[in-house]
């Protein structure tokens, strides 16, 4: 039975495998997880609230009021996006040690945000917890550093001055908004009423935002094959330079 699926499907089911494809293989990994981080960010607004609406539930006043509210009716879509995109951030590995340690606090705010009830719905009887509105805003404030202090250190690899100050014009937009973001939803819970949905659209913005950084860095990397030629060793990361050719930095 396997021997006919292997020749209909042209595997080779004994693991044989080129080095290129091997190659790719792996490196497809961190694309899987970059595309996985997009898809997820894109997409999770709108689950909750569509999720919600075919239920019969109004826009809600955020983002993490669909926790609880309606007896926690979108609660596991809720709580299994932001599991999976914590582990996600976790897991990625960047171009450097500050870079790793930043996302991996990151994913853990994620996991934190979901664990840690905001008890903002209307049915809660119990006050709002601050400690789920701080690992929310430490998780955008962790990706604004990101992009303002470690997504810089692959531009180096673009082809010509002016893609690299297009790039590098982009993170710093990216993580102002980021960082914009958590104080914008503070504001906007205190200009409207509580129950208002202004604070959502805020939200969802942000979550959008913080995709797009994903999307904007695998653009990037499809330019400057910066993965691939980690894996060759054919670049290291210097201190206050980023990213940088053997060759070149041996010189």
């Amino acid at each position: 039975m396997f021997r006919e699926i292997s020749e209909l499907s042209g595997l080779d089911l004994k693991g044989s495998m080129t080095s290129d494809k091997l190659q790719k293989n792996i490196l497809s990994t961190y694309f899987t997880l970059r595309l996985g981080i997009v898809a997820l960010s894109a997409a999770f607004p709108l689950i909750l609230y569509i999720g919600g609406k075919r239920a019969g539930v109004d826009l809600l006043s955020s983002m993490s009021s669909y926790y609880g509210d309606h007896d926690g009716l979108m609660r596991n879509w809720f709580v299994g996006i932001l599991w999976t995109l914590g582990w996600f951030l976790y897991l990625y590995k960047g171009f450097s040690n500050l870079e790793n340690i930043v996302l991996n606090t990151a994913g853990i705010l994620a996991v934190a945000v979901a664990m840690i009830p905001c008890n903002c719905w209307d049915e809660s009887i119990v006050e709002g917890n601050k400690l789920h509105a701080f690992a929310a805003v430490s998780f955008f404030m962790c990706m604004a550093f990101v992009c303002f202090f470690c997504a810089k250190d692959t531009v180096n690899l673009l082809p010509d001055v002016k893609t690299v100050q297009q790039f590098r014009r982009r993170y710093r937009v990216i993580g102002a908004l980021l960082a914009a973001s958590p104080v914008a939803a503070v504001l906007v819970s205190y200009a409207f009423d509580r129950h208002d949905s202004a604070k959502f659209f805020v939200e969802a913005f942000g979550v959008w935002v913080f995709g797009y950084y994903w999307w904007v860095k695998s653009r990037e990397f499809r330019i400057t094959s910066a993965e691939k030629l980690a894996t060759h060793g054919k670049v290291e990361n210097v201190k206050h330079v980023g990213l940088v050719r053997v060759d070149a930095a041996s010189t």
